[in-house]
């Protein structure tokens, strides 16, 4: 099945004005759509071009997005990978977006375990795990554990 460009535009112009996408995901879904490689290439510089396709744009939303939902830098990093994205430019867009990675941790732990107690060792594994999958480093996670202990104990 061979698509046409002015249906590749349409269908990419469609896409595009819902959300964002990287060029690695608008190259897939025109892939799918049937578009051939020098298809692909025109058209993904058309949208380029008409500043409908915005790597630095998608990229920020991303950051900002995962930020909110509590991811840390090692998972951005890695949908980075996947999304054919440098670490030279997630680096420059975090820098310019000023995140604090160490109080996204902490936050990313209080929202899950908010103030219960660490029964165990077994307990605090698993807690320190779970920031880890969420992509935080392990200076992050320490922190994040050293805080918890030098915290005044509640008393009600």
């Amino acid at each position: 099945m061979m698509a046409d460009i002015a249906g590749l535009k349409k269908n990419a112009l469609n896409w595009l004005s819902r959300r964002d996408y990287s060029e690695a995901q608008l190259s897939q879904k025109l892939r799918q759509k049937g578009a051939l490689p020098e298809q692909l290439a025109e058209v993904i510089s058309w949208c380029k071009a008409q500043q409908y396709l915005d790597e630095s744009r998608f990229l920020s939303m991303l950051v900002r997005s995962r930020a909110r939902q509590g991811y840390g830098y090692n998972y951005l990093l890695q949908q980075c990978r996947a999304q054919n994205i440098r670490p030279e430019q997630l680096n420059a867009c975090i820098a310019a977006l000023n995140i604090d990675w160490w109080a996204l941790a902490t936050e990313a732990y209080q929202k899950k375990y908010g103030d219960s107690p660490i029964a165990d060792y077994k307990e605090k594994t698993k807690r320190m795990a779970f920031l880890q999958r969420r992509g935080f480093s392990s200076e992050q996670i320490k922190a994040v554990f050293t805080e918890l202990t030098n915290q005044p104990k509640r008393t009600g």
